[in-house]
């Protein structure tokens, strides 16, 4: 095993935490303890097809200590890490947990958990754990504005959530915290925090709930005898 796989294996958090042994994974190909084939793209179809699998049948508890893992692992567990692995390897797994939440799941308790357990990193731009303002690894390695991602993210939570709190979010603004959009009410139909939620968005609500108690989310969608613009409605396009 090169000297650059070594260090990224030597972590301090327990091998039965998942992205512990995930990173203990990666390293057991024989193509990837060579450092000269060391790259994103050797390791990132791994992380993301391991991770997809439990992600495609983790309930609401599962995903709570699936967060946890994540979170201790980059407490306990980043610093032993190489840099530029440590950034990639993160940014695959938070890209994962994201895109299973809102675009396969689309299940409101897990959007909720998901902000409860990490709110508290929003704050800090440089931390893992600022799933908001997670990075995209270039090849350069640059740090790229995620402004629009953040615009996208609020505009998913409007479709898979029948109302969002901005209380606490006008609470946070009025101690001086700066967001990360400027106009970020403008992204958040009223519906969701001020008049009565549509009756459409309720049935797509209720008829994705009950495709995901029968594993039927997202391709059961396509099977409903229903007009197609009613398929890309309850798919979250609209």
């Amino acid at each position: 095993m090169s000297k650059s796989s070594k260090l990224c294996c030597k972590t301090s958090c327990p091998r039965s935490n998942i992205f512990c042994s995930l990173v203990d994974k990666v390293f057991k190909r024989p193509s990837l303890q060579s450092l000269h084939q060391w790259g994103y793209h050797c390791y990132e179809p791994r992380v993301y097809r391991t991770l997809a699998k439990i992600l495609r049948y983790v309930d609401l508890e599962g995903f709570d200590i699936l967060l946890s893992d994540y979170i201790a692992f980059v407490e306990k567990s980043g610093c032993h890490l190489e840099v530029n692995f440590n950034l990639e390897f993160t940014e695959i797994c938070v890209n994962t947990i994201l895109y299973w939440v809102f675009a396969r799941k689309g299940n409101p308790d897990f959007v909720e958990l998901l902000l409860k357990k990490t709110k508290d990193y929003v704050q800090d731009r440089s931390f893992n754990l600022a799933l908001i303002w997670r990075v995209r690894i270039m090849v350069d390695h640059e740090l790229v504005d995620i402004e629009e991602d953040a615009k996208t993210c609020l505009v998913l939570c409007s479709r898979v959530l029948s109302t969002i709190s901005i209380r606490e979010i006008e609470m946070q603004l009025s101690l001086g915290r700066r967001p990360i959009i400027s106009n970020w009410l403008d992204y958040i139909p009223s519906t969701r925090y001020k008049d009565p939620c549509e009756l459409l968005h309720l049935c797509r609500i209720t008829i994705r709930a009950q495709l995901l108690t029968n594993n039927m989310l997202p391709n059961g969608i396509f099977s409903l005898l229903i007009p197609v613009c009613l398929q890309n409605y309850l798919n979250l396009e609209s």
